[in-house]
């Protein structure tokens, strides 16, 4: 009944955002209670109260970020312990001291490397000048001891007791993006070999925002996934710790997405004859339509994480291979229109560009476009 328990307990909480706030709550709430066992019970220090003090404040979000803060928050802490033996040394009077003790540790605590704990020295000054036994030196090592003995036991209880992990969110967000991605280009594609069959033209522009949006979202999500996995013990971090493709898919897209839209555009300006933009020819509108598609096949393999490396690299391939086809008939295609020319030169113009940055390639590649290597190996 107990294991059973256990494991109800642990995919409760198993999202890392689903429960964050009662999770973190507990959490910190045993490390408070173990600190003081310790403490007072174990140790019998005469100020046991400062190390459940300092191990609620080490429950952060994020494993990585209980150590940084920890690290400040010892520094800041202690800072504030010697600020107010010293004030305890120099005045008498309560009054002037609890002044002196805010007003230095207000100062102090803006030293950028405490981070967001430096107020803690002015208020760690105040509590222990109010005390009333700020005074004698002697307790100075016992109240370090303390802090030290909380920090250390709330990084612990953070680390190892259900350490957060945020998975689901950057799953979420990448698989909606790569979908929204995918059936934009898969709609412009279609509506180049069929007009009337890819949706509105009209609302393209604004469906590439959305997918604008999406990758920001995403952005934040992996970025978010990251720091939750360094330091993490889970067997589930591992992965993304070493380094999964979240991030490089979404940094691929980010950076190539501004000339998908231009694609995006420019076939939504040609396909609606608005001048100076003429009617395409056949033959390009085409190759366009494949080369659009193969870039949605390049978008759709980057986020099937799911899948092996090979389908990325076949998709990479196969759109190079159109885009020069596409090169080719716009190129070597005699008879066009000035508008036609346009239209076939406003869609090609950033295709290259755009293919080089989904696959991770600089666009000022030689060849102009992403690149697989000869022995298979694919683009990194």
């Amino acid at each position: 009944m107990h294991v059973t328990a256990l494991r109800r307990l642990c995919s409760w909480a198993g999202d890392g955002q689903r429960n964050t706030v009662v999770v973190q709550s507990a959490k910190a709430a045993t490390a408070a209670v173990l600190a003081w066992i310790l403490a007072e019970r174990l140790l019998g220090l005469p100020q046991p109260f400062l190390a459940p003090y300092a191990a609620v404040f080490m429950i952060e979000v994020t494993v990585s970020r209980t150590l940084r803060v920890a690290g400040e928050q010892l520094a800041a802490v202690s800072l504030g312990v010697m600020l107010a033996a010293v004030v305890g040394i120099l005045f008498d009077s309560v009054t002037v001291g609890v002044g002196v003790a805010v007003l230095t540790g207000l100062l102090l605590g803006r030293w950028h490397r405490f981070g967001s704990s430096g107020v803690w020295v002015a208020v760690t000054a105040l509590l222990m000048v109010t005390y009333g036994d700020s005074d004698q030196p002697a307790m100075l090592g016992d109240r370090i001891l303390a802090i030290a003995l909380g920090a250390g036991t709330g990084v612990a209880v953070n680390a190892l007791l259900l350490p957060p992990l945020y998975l689901r969110r950057s799953e979420r967000a990448l698989t909606g993006l790569g979908s929204t991605a995918t059936a934009l280009l898969c709609d412009v594609a279609r509506e180049l070999r069929e007009p009337g069959t890819g949706g509105q033209p009209g609302r393209w522009v604004e469906r590439s925002a959305d997918v604008r949006v999406q990758l920001d979202d995403a952005v934040d999500a992996v970025a978010w996934t990251e720091e939750s996995a360094r330091a993490n013990v889970r067997r589930a971090a591992g992965p993304v710790a070493a380094g999964t493709t979240w991030g490089r898919a979404v940094v691929a897209l980010s950076e190539g997405w501004p000339q998908c839209t231009e694609i995006v555009r420019a076939t939504s300006l040609a396909l609606e004859l608005q001048p100076p933009f003429g009617p395409l020819e056949p033959e390009i509108r085409e190759s366009a339509a494949a080369f659009v598609e193969a870039l949605a096949d390049v978008v759709r393999a980057e986020f099937a994480f799911a899948d092996s490396r090979d389908a990325h690299v076949a998709a990479c391939r196969r759109a190079e291979e159109r885009l020069r086809n596409f090169e080719d008939a716009v190129s070597s295609h005699t008879g066009l229109t000035r508008g036609s020319s346009m239209s076939a030169g406003s869609i090609l113009r950033p295709s290259a560009a755009a293919l080089s940055l989904l696959t991770g390639e600089s666009p000022a590649s030689p060849s102009g476009t992403g690149s697989v290597d000869e022995d298979g190996s694919g683009v990194e």
